[in-house]
Protein backbone atom coordinates (compact mmCIF):
# COMPACT_ATOMS: atom_id res chain seq x y z
CA UNK A 1 0.00 0.00 0.00
CA UNK A 2 3.02 2.29 -0.31
CA UNK A 3 1.77 3.26 -3.76
CA UNK A 4 -1.38 5.03 -2.48
CA UNK A 5 0.29 8.42 -1.80
CA UNK A 6 1.92 8.26 -5.23
CA UNK A 7 -1.39 7.34 -6.89
CA UNK A 8 -3.13 10.19 -5.09
CA UNK A 9 -0.50 12.70 -6.27
CA UNK A 10 -0.73 11.36 -9.81
CA UNK A 11 -4.52 11.65 -9.76
CA UNK A 12 -4.37 15.22 -8.42
CA UNK A 13 -1.82 16.16 -11.07
CA UNK A 14 -3.99 14.65 -13.82
CA UNK A 15 -7.09 16.53 -12.64
CA UNK A 16 -5.18 19.82 -12.40
CA UNK A 17 -3.74 19.39 -15.90
CA UNK A 18 -7.14 18.49 -17.34
CA UNK A 19 -8.79 21.54 -15.79
CA UNK A 20 -5.90 23.80 -16.77
CA UNK A 21 -6.27 22.78 -20.40
CA UNK A 22 -9.93 23.83 -20.24
CA UNK A 23 -9.10 27.27 -18.80
CA UNK A 24 -8.30 28.86 -22.10
CA UNK A 25 -9.48 32.31 -22.98
CA UNK A 26 -12.46 32.64 -25.25
CA UNK A 27 -12.11 34.59 -28.51
CA UNK A 28 -14.32 35.23 -31.51
CA UNK A 29 -13.64 37.03 -34.76
CA UNK A 30 -16.31 39.08 -36.50
CA UNK A 31 -15.69 39.77 -40.18
CA UNK A 32 -17.41 42.90 -41.52
CA UNK A 33 -19.28 43.24 -38.22
CA UNK A 34 -22.84 44.51 -38.47
CA UNK A 35 -25.19 46.48 -36.23
CA UNK A 36 -28.86 46.37 -37.15
CA UNK A 37 -28.04 45.37 -40.73
CA UNK A 38 -25.35 48.01 -41.28
CA UNK A 39 -21.55 47.90 -41.10
CA UNK A 40 -20.19 49.01 -37.72
CA UNK A 41 -18.55 52.40 -37.95
CA UNK A 42 -15.00 52.64 -36.63
CA UNK A 43 -15.69 56.01 -34.93
CA UNK A 44 -18.25 57.28 -32.45
CA UNK A 45 -20.45 60.27 -33.22
CA UNK A 46 -17.89 62.73 -31.79
CA UNK A 47 -15.62 61.85 -34.73
CA UNK A 48 -12.57 61.76 -32.43
CA UNK A 49 -13.12 58.44 -30.65
CA UNK A 50 -12.10 55.81 -33.16
CA UNK A 51 -10.53 52.36 -33.32
CA UNK A 52 -10.01 50.34 -30.14
CA UNK A 53 -12.57 52.12 -27.89
CA UNK A 54 -15.27 51.47 -30.50
CA UNK A 55 -14.13 47.88 -31.11
CA UNK A 56 -14.16 47.36 -27.32
CA UNK A 57 -17.73 48.66 -27.15
CA UNK A 58 -18.77 46.26 -29.92
CA UNK A 59 -17.16 43.33 -28.07
CA UNK A 60 -18.75 44.27 -24.76
CA UNK A 61 -22.17 44.32 -26.41
CA UNK A 62 -21.40 40.82 -27.70
CA UNK A 63 -20.55 39.60 -24.16
CA UNK A 64 -16.76 39.84 -24.32
CA UNK A 65 -14.36 41.90 -22.20
CA UNK A 66 -12.53 43.74 -24.97
CA UNK A 67 -11.17 43.70 -28.51
CA UNK A 68 -7.67 42.38 -29.15
CA UNK A 69 -7.51 43.02 -32.88
CA UNK A 70 -9.36 45.13 -35.39
CA UNK A 71 -9.01 46.38 -38.95
CA UNK A 72 -10.94 49.12 -40.74
CA UNK A 73 -11.48 50.57 -44.18
CA UNK A 74 -13.01 53.64 -45.77
CA UNK A 75 -16.66 53.19 -46.71
CA UNK A 76 -19.51 55.42 -47.82
CA UNK A 77 -21.96 54.38 -45.05
CA UNK A 78 -21.62 52.86 -41.57
CA UNK A 79 -23.61 52.85 -38.32
CA UNK A 80 -22.20 54.64 -35.26
CA UNK A 81 -22.46 52.41 -32.18
CA UNK A 82 -23.08 55.17 -29.65
CA UNK A 83 -26.01 56.88 -31.35
CA UNK A 84 -27.14 54.43 -34.03
CA UNK A 85 -26.92 57.24 -36.58
CA UNK A 86 -25.36 56.69 -39.95
CA UNK A 87 -21.93 57.97 -40.88
CA UNK A 88 -21.95 58.95 -44.54
CA UNK A 89 -19.35 60.39 -46.86
CA UNK A 90 -15.67 60.20 -47.65
CA UNK A 91 -14.48 60.41 -44.04
CA UNK A 92 -16.56 57.40 -42.93
CA UNK A 93 -14.76 54.22 -41.85
CA UNK A 94 -16.10 50.79 -40.91
CA UNK A 95 -14.50 47.73 -39.36
CA UNK A 96 -13.51 44.90 -41.64
CA UNK A 97 -12.70 42.67 -38.66
CA UNK A 98 -12.95 42.72 -34.87
CA UNK A 99 -11.53 39.96 -32.69
CA UNK A 100 -13.07 39.87 -29.22
CA UNK A 101 -11.54 38.37 -26.08
CA UNK A 102 -12.95 37.06 -22.81
CA UNK A 103 -10.55 35.75 -20.14
CA UNK A 104 -11.67 32.81 -18.08
CA UNK A 105 -10.99 32.04 -14.45
CA UNK A 106 -7.84 30.03 -13.82
CA UNK A 107 -9.01 26.42 -13.53
CA UNK A 108 -5.81 25.32 -11.77
CA UNK A 109 -6.65 27.49 -8.75
CA UNK A 110 -10.20 26.15 -8.75
CA UNK A 111 -8.99 22.54 -8.96
CA UNK A 112 -6.51 22.98 -6.14
CA UNK A 113 -9.13 24.56 -3.89
CA UNK A 114 -11.53 21.72 -4.67
CA UNK A 115 -8.99 19.00 -3.87
CA UNK A 116 -7.93 20.42 -0.49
Amino acid sequence: MKDRPMMKRTLIFAVVMLLASQAQASTRSYFSPMDDGHRVGACLSDGATCGKPVADQFCQRAGFAESILFARESVTVARQLDTGKMCEGESCQAFTRIKCYQPQKDAKDTALQTLH
